[in-house]
């Protein structure tokens, strides 16, 4: 297996001008991320079925005509599980990789289990076996290894031959299926949670009336901003479990304060007085402007029979297509939907969250006739 490790920006604009006369490229990406909100990019890998180049994005390359081929739609671009990947193409490039081709999408639209990983795919479709001891090195590390640099080849290599062989066993149906998931994919990477929804992912806040929502909302919402700025992972800005508490109890005080922080003197030391503040704002929001108690859907009346009435249709809809249900729509995919019908579609409407995936591209497209009650 033979690669190119480029560190040039001639070397790497003559493997783009190269590259763009493929029909399909086999991609990937390795990065890293230790404290960071954002992946560290460390390495790019690219194959066209003749030559692999790896390229090094932390030299000072001009990488424009590399994410400018990310984006050619006369390209395929091949990738497997590419949902972290395509974080990185958003944050690094500012682009969307298209059309993309997800190997492990496309087996369990074949029927295989979920979530194949690279090393079983190659097992199973080329009976090879690859080492992944890799896999959780220091990408950032200068200079990489040989080892490093023969794993990163690897995963491009016999990607390619497994594209080959999954794109025979599927019919132009289930290819542009294949193609709309990736899209769904690349729309969910890119989407960013409002800040004044930030409050809604933490674990347990429906057990918190309005009035200690308000304070959550400040405070998550805060949190958020400061790891987007600071580009730390927001556990790492306050965690999870103690702002919840925070709300819960609503501290006035250092000495509360303190206490809830778990004596952490840093945590107190950084942001002690910005939390306090916080508190005092959501406590001194009127009625009207609390946040709605959060209802679960499993509290709601009928919950059980209206999901298990709506997988019963989905069940008839997967077999007409021929696809496994969990494809066309998991149990999480369920719940989205009765979530937007129960609990009203407006902040769907107004683009602050995501509309349900059984509402949108190839999914949308096949149950809309059969769920038109739900639409």
């Amino acid at each position: 297996m033979q690669y190119s490790f480029i560190t040039e920006q001639q070397e790497l604009d003559s493997a783009v001008a190269r590259y763009k006369n493929k029909s399909v490229l086999a991609v990937d990406t390795e990065f890293m991320r230790r404290r960071t909100l954002y992946p560290e990019l460390a390495l790019l890998q690219i194959y066209d079925g003749d030559r692999i180049c790896l390229i090094d994005p932390t030299l000072d390359l001009d990488l424009s005509s590399f994410w400018q081929l990310m984006e050619n739609p006369n390209i395929i671009k091949v990738l497997h599980s590419p949902s972290e990947d395509l974080e990185v193409f958003a944050r690094h490039g500012n682009c969307t990789p298209a059309p993309l081709f997800d190997t492990q999408f496309a087996l369990s639209l074949l029927g295989e289990r979920n979530c194949v990983g690279f090393a079983n795919m190659v097992e199973m479709l080329l009976e090879e076996q690859i080492d992944k001891s890799e896999s959780r090195t220091n990408w950032l590390q200068r200079p990489l290894t040989k080892a490093q640099l023969d794993y990163a080849a690897a995963d491009v290599f016999y990607l390619m031959p497994c594209f080959n062989i999954i794109k025979e066993k599927l019919n132009d149906d289930k290819q542009a299926i294949v193609f709309g998931e990736s899209a769904v994919i690349a729309n969910k990477r890119k989407y960013e949670t409002p800040l004044e929804l930030a409050y809604l992912d933490i674990k347990n806040a429906w057990q918190l009336n309005p009035r200690q929502l308000a304070v959550l909302q400040q405070l998550a919402a805060w949190r958020l901003n400061r790891a987007r700025e600071k580009n730390l992972a927001l556990n790492f800005i306050v965690k999870e479990h103690i702002l919840f508490e925070i709300a819960k109890t609503q501290p006035t005080h250092f000495g509360a304060l303190k206490r809830l922080c778990e004596g952490d003197q840093g945590l107190l030391n950084r942001y002690g007085k910005t939390l306090l503040n916080l508190v005092k704002i959501g406590l001194d929001k009127d009625e009207a402007e609390h946040p709605e108690k959060i209802q679960r859907l499993i509290d709601f009346h009928g919950y059980k029979k209206t999901l298990k009435e709506l997988r019963a249709e989905l069940e008839k809809i997967a077999k007409d297509n021929d696809i496994p249900l969990d494809v066309l729509a998991s149990k999480k995919q369920m719940n989205q939907l009765i979530s937007w019908k129960w609990k009203g579609k407006s902040k769907f409407d107004e683009g602050a969250l995501l509309k349900p995936d059984l509402m949108t591209s190839w999914r949308g497209e096949m149950v809309k006739h059969s769920l038109k009650d739900w639409f």
